[in-house]
């Protein structure tokens, strides 16, 4: 090997010059990967992580299984449909409370989306097999007294809907909602989906809460047994 160059005997260019050019060469910036500095990850995550548990808090119902939330019940009506049915039910609206029948069916018709429509379904029609049919129910536009004392305490067992047999459980709602609330839900369904029957007043719901306060679920035979039949 010459000393000078560092080549072996018979090359004929100098290493040393050679691997100095590669040397001082640069890596192409492709060539580079750079992780992406911590405090870009906290602007753009962080909001994002702030935005999900806001929505998640704000949207769940308290996190309750039963329920959605209250402050998006109004939005789950559509309001051409809203009107519709609200307008239907002011035709005959000569014995209604106090309220006004618009207030009390606006005010229902988000109770009842909220709590009963993930079983009986917005229209009303029930699930076949499952959950009965509110809309023309000889349940909901006969005995009053029969649909507050289910709507309080629960219903069990078969029971008869337009000649149709059933059998199932329906949960109280009692606990839940107030007298106010459970006289606006019961005569939102009373008013719609082809039903025709008189509003609830909360002063009935008031007086059998307290006549049967801390009554178990109810069946049709039970039921007829309190307060008599259609």
């Amino acid at each position: 090997m010459n000393r000078h160059t560092g080549n072996e005997p018979g090359e004929d260019f100098n290493v040393r010059e050679v691997h100095g050019q590669i040397w001082r060469e640069r890596d192409e910036p492709s060539e580079n990967h750079k992780a992406v500095p911590w405090w870009l990850k906290h602007v753009i995550y962080a909001p994002l992580a702030i935005w999900a548990i806001w929505y998640l808090a704000y949207a769940s119902g308290g996190f309750r299984f039963d329920v959605q939330s209250e402050r998006f019940g109004d939005w789950q009506i559509d309001p051409v449909e809203l009107e519709a049915i609200v307008a239907a039910g002011e035709a005959g609206a000569d014995d209604a409370p106090d309220d006004s029948r618009r207030d009390v069916l606006t005010r229902g018709a988000a109770i009842y989306s909220r709590v009963c429509a993930a079983c009986h379904q917005a229209n009303g029609a029930g699930v076949p097999g499952a959950f009965p049919p509110l809309a023309e129910s000889d349940w909901v536009g006969g005995n009053e007294e029969r649909l507050i004392l289910l709507t309080l305490h629960g219903l069990v067992g078969p029971i008869l809907v337009n000649g149709e047999p059933w059998d199932g459980v329906m949960p109280g709602q009692g606990d839940s909602l107030d007298d106010n609330q459970i006289a606006n839900v019961l005569t939102y369904i009373r008013s719609t989906w082809g039903n025709d029957a008189p509003p609830v007043d909360p002063a009935t719901v008031s007086g059998l809460r307290e006549k049967y306060a801390g009554h178990a679920p109810w069946t049709e035979e039970t039921l007829y047994e309190a307060v008599g039949g259609l």
